[in-house]
């Protein structure tokens, strides 16, 4: 299954992006606001996967529900496709760290509820199962519920009811940090394979500087509250990529250089 040839095309447009939270103050009924995002800017081409780094309490997140279109900014604006995020859509797909799976539902049922929720053709519907079932590795546990599968396969299902409805975009908070090193080991070689073939476009957060190595285009390292942009490095690795890379000296290098960017923000 091959994807579409790659155009150089923008994807998404950050731009100048600032987000602000009510919290309490500590004094009886005082508000105050936390500003969580500063003047947030970036570009992200189709087909590209960008990691973003940074310490806990940084924004990360509040950004991805930003493209996400579950928040909304209080300056700036995010431009998808050409056109203004305000609301979520299917063309662009979230992955939690939990697999967030319906426990009375098959894997199958899990896998195709978006598009039976649409109301597409049986046919279809059976198609496009199979070949997202075998893409991610899941053929034979169709019939199989979320508790009698492993992390690492819940997260695989989440990720086939992901790329089933063929989003443009796929936004994932963190999806292999509750993993066992081996497994997430697995499926970010799993997540590499896939951008191979579909090549989707992909924003993933992490606070593991080697993931974000081993599978990012590009990294964008964000500083502490407020968050803003303060280091973005091009990932020089080759592709198709495997695990032996984590041994060279460049890899050795760029990681250390990722590590001073981010404990400089935790002092």
């Amino acid at each position: 299954m091959k994807g579409p040839p790659m155009e150089n095309k923008t994807a998404l447009v950050i731009d100048k992006v600032d987000k602000s939270f009510s919290v309490k103050t500590g004094k009886k009924s005082e508000v105050g606001l936390l500003q969580v995002l500063r003047a947030i800017s970036m570009s992200v081409m189709e087909g590209e996967i960008i990691g973003l780094l940074g310490p806990s309490g940084c924004g990360k997140s509040t950004l991805l529900n930003i493209v996400a279109g579950f928040e909304q900014p209080d300056k700036g604006e995010v431009l998808f496709q050409g056109e203004p995020v305000v609301i979520p859509a299917p063309e662009r797909s979230v992955l939690f760290q939990s697999a967030v799976l319906f426990p009375w539902f098959t894997v199958k049922e899990n896998i195709v509820y978006g598009l039976r929720n649409r109301r597409e053709n049986q046919g279809i519907i059976e198609k496009k199962y199979c070949q997202y079932v075998q893409l991610v590795g899941l053929k034979g546990f169709d019939n199989y519920y979320p508790n009698q599968l492993s992390g690492g396969m819940q997260q695989r299902a989440a990720l086939a009811r992901a790329l089933i409805m063929e989003p443009r975009m796929l936004l994932m908070d963190e999806p292999f940090a509750a993993l066992d090193a081996q497994t997430r080991m697995l499926m970010q070689q799993l997540l590499l394979g896939i951008s191979e073939q579909i090549k989707p476009t992909i924003l993933f957060i992490t606070h593991d500087i080697e993931e974000a190595l081993i599978l990012s285009d590009r990294i964008l390292v964000m500083s502490k509250l407020p968050g803003k942009i303060i280091y973005e490095v091009t990932v020089p690795f080759s592709r198709p990529r495997d695990l032996s890379m984590i041994g060279s000296y460049g890899f050795a290098k760029m990681k250390d250089e990722i590590r001073q960017y981010l404990f400089d923000q935790l002092l």
